[in-house]
């Protein structure tokens, strides 16, 4: 007969698992890869893996993604960041809920981190840090999280999937059905008017000279 503690326990990774469903199935695996080594198919000079292929789940590089079995996947390209992967925050956009994560900057470009960033430094003010991992954020009042990866282990540690915060991008719901009544009204067409046409007056003929 199963113990109450270890009923508790399958309650519980039923419920983990059932959150994961809430998050795309690539982001997991993608927060693990390993870049900037060198590609294995491609060893040539300073050429790393510094791409990565979601359909696939692999590390790649600039002359893999050329190659036909990427050539039309989706490919996300990584940076660097105070020695850490980094990923261009217009482009996650397209894929995940990227709400409430820190954005950095990096040549000019808004980034954010895969996991927390050595050099934020860890804090004891919940208010100015990240919910997660509570390293210090830049910016408190707009953000809650550092890096992709605290926001996803919010995602899953949070008691109701239907609250904040998401990391799959929310499509909204469709309308409400229109009552029968209305329904019904939409889909009569109006008559149309019939445009009145004048009549013509007596024809007049022209006197004989």
């Amino acid at each position: 007969m199963m113990s109450a503690s270890s009923s508790r326990k399958v309650n519980k990774d039923e419920q983990v698992a059932q959150r994961k469903i809430h998050k795309p199935r690539w982001l997991e695996a993608f927060l693990k890869k390993t870049f900037f080594d060198s590609c294995p198919s491609h060893p040539f000079r300073r050429n790393e893996l510094n791409k990565y292929c979601i359909n696939c789940n692999l590390s790649v590089c600039q002359y893999c993604v050329t190659l036909p079995p990427h050539r039309h996947h989706k490919i996300l390209k990584i940076y660097r960041h105070v020695y850490k992967d980094v990923v261009s925050l217009t482009t996650m956009e397209k894929y995940i809920d990227t709400s409430q994560i820190q954005p950095y900057k990096c040549n000019k470009r808004l980034v954010i981190s895969l996991n927390p960033l050595p050099h934020s430094g860890s804090t004891t003010n919940n208010e100015a840090s990240c919910n997660i991992c509570n390293r210090k954020l830049t910016e408190p009042d707009l953000y809650r999280y550092c890096s992709i990866s605290c926001k996803v282990k919010a995602v899953l540690s949070k008691l109701d999937d239907s609250v904040p915060p998401f990391i799959s991008i929310q499509t909204p719901p469709p309308p409400p059905p229109l009552p029968p009544s209305q329904e019904k009204q939409e889909e009569t067409p109006e008559p149309q008017k019939l445009r009145e046409r004048k009549r013509k007056g007596i024809p007049h003929r022209a006197p004989f000279f």
